[in-house]
């Protein structure tokens, strides 16, 4: 059986996500591979967790315990290395010294925790060597292994090697290390060289604004700033993390930094301009009352700081900007006025078309006393999937025997979603409530309910209505 490129590289993601009959599979396409090169490649960019899978796979499935024909050396020595036999294991990693293929090294980092002293050391030796000759090349490719098994018995010494090499070796392995794909390579590379002074500013500033990983570009931030160059700071301050621009505007820690971002879209870095501005002796919410009346629209950044500096009194100059012309702006405007304790005519924007402020809208009505029979109408009106979800949120909040009322009315609704959580919420009000709800509804609503459950009876199902009918109280 012979496996093109395309089939290859499926079993390789199949395989990635976890199963034996996609391993298996993935071992047909070793076995049967036409291009070696283009083979490695797609091992290669695997990841660890693959080879973890593959090394146990291996060597546990009887269907790999025979030894079918391999046309790549490289290959066959690949399967050998994961196989049960400590000796074939050994002689495996003794004839990778022989192979110039970059295949082999996730196998032979995995040998060097190998449970066998004699694999063991002969693959540690040979990553060594490794090390020795090409350190740039092999340290991307062994340092995701020695990283995922570094907590295994044994597993610890490739990860120090690789952990030494970054600190005391040639300046092209950290380096590669820094570009690596995989983010735990580069993690360990900006700590461990940034402990030694070995990155300068210019590379941690690049790497706090563009780096994909969101720890490594807050302890680059950080570094960069303790070099004490007074440009860093400013060039920090363009990047689009909030953790970044945050200790950007805590080293400059001046007021006039502060002041521009206090108007920041992040919360956080509006919290250490707050910080720095009352330091100085001056009032932020001063600044954001200043700042409203000098922006019209004001930006939703000042409408959020406004709320969490001002007091209740600022309610007036945020009712207004209810009707702000986007979504971010009435949300915002929400959020403050219920921060500061101020009321608001909010039940009009529970329609509202941005499911945003809809979400704002009902944590703020979820505090009031709220009559539900203002509710229904919404809630059978043609309005958008949210706001109808926003409604039932708000009615399951009112009251227990409310909660149960709307979710037996949604279970005929048009819309399969919404029957699909109402189901789902009676289940859960069902295991986890109903048994400590010492009361039945009474009177009106008893029979209401009772009707419901007439009206639903199939979509409930013998049992769920035996259970509904009693903790409600009411007759089968």
């Amino acid at each position: 059986m012979e496996f093109s490129e395309n089939q290859l590289q499926d079993a390789i993601v199949r395989a990635r996500q976890g199963g034996p009959s996609f391993l298996l599979l993935l071992i047909e396409g070793l076995r049967s591979a036409r291009d070696a090169e283009r083979l490695s490649q797609a091992m290669l960019a695997a990841g660890p967790r693959l080879w973890l899978e593959l090394d146990v796979f291996v060597r546990r499935d009887y269907r790999c315990h025979q030894r079918k024909p391999v046309p790549y050396r490289a290959l066959e020595l690949l399967l050998d290395a994961c196989r049960a036999s400590g000796y074939v294991r050994e002689a495996a990693v003794a004839a990778m010294s022989e192979v110039d293929d970059p295949v082999v090294l996730p196998v032979l980092a995995l040998r060097t925790a190998d449970w066998v002293p004699q694999v063991r050391d002969r693959a540690r030796r040979l990553c060594r060597q490794h090390f020795d000759d090409a350190p740039a090349r092999v340290i991307t490719l062994l340092a995701p292994i020695a990283y995922a098994v570094r907590a295994r018995r044994n597993g610890d010494w490739l990860a120090n090697a690789v952990d030494e090499l970054l600190r005391d070796g040639p300046p092209e392995a950290l380096t590669a290390a820094l570009s690596a794909e995989d983010r735990e390579i580069r993690r360990s590379a900006y700590e461990i060289g940034v402990a030694a002074g070995r990155i300068d500013a210019d590379r941690l500033v690049h790497a706090a604004l563009t780096d994909p990983d969101l720890p490594t570009r807050l302890r680059c931030a950080k570094a960069a700033i303790r070099t004490g160059n007074a440009e860093v700071p400013h060039l920090l301050l363009a990047s689009g993390t909030a953790g970044v621009r945050a200790e950007a505007v805590k080293a400059l820690d001046e007021p006039e930094s502060a002041f521009s971002a206090l108007s920041d879209r992040s919360a956080v870095v509006r919290a250490v301009a707050q910080q720095i501005v009352r330091r100085h002796g001056i009032d932020p919410a001063a600044r954001y009352r200043e700042l409203l009346a000098a922006h019209q629209p004001p930006g939703p950044a000042v409408l959020a700081g406004l709320g969490e500096t001002g007091t209740e009194s600022d309610g007036d100059l945020l009712r207004p900007w209810l009707t702000h012309p986007t979504a971010r702006g009435r949300a915002e405007t929400i959020r403050a006025l219920r921060r500061l304790g101020c009321s608001a005519p909010l039940l009009p924007l529970l329609t509202d078309a941005s499911s945003t402020v809809t979400r704002q809208v009902t944590l703020s009505l979820r505090q009031e006393a709220l009559d539900e029979q203002v509710l229904w109408p919404v809630l059978w009106g043609p309005h958008p999937p949210h706001v109808r979800r926003a409604v039932l949120r708000l009615l399951r909040a009112h009251s227990t025997w409310t909660r149960i009322t709307a979710d037996l009315r949604m279970l005929r609704d048009a819309d399969p979603d919404l029957c699909t959580q109402a189901r789902a919420d009676l289940d859960a009000w069902l295991a986890r409530e109903a048994a400590t709800s010492y009361t039945t509804p009474q009177g009106a609503q008893a029979d209401a309910l009772s009707t419901l459950l007439r009206e639903n009876e199939v979509a409930l199902g013998a049992d769920r209505m035996r259970l509904l009918r009693f903790h409600l109280g009411l007759p089968g």
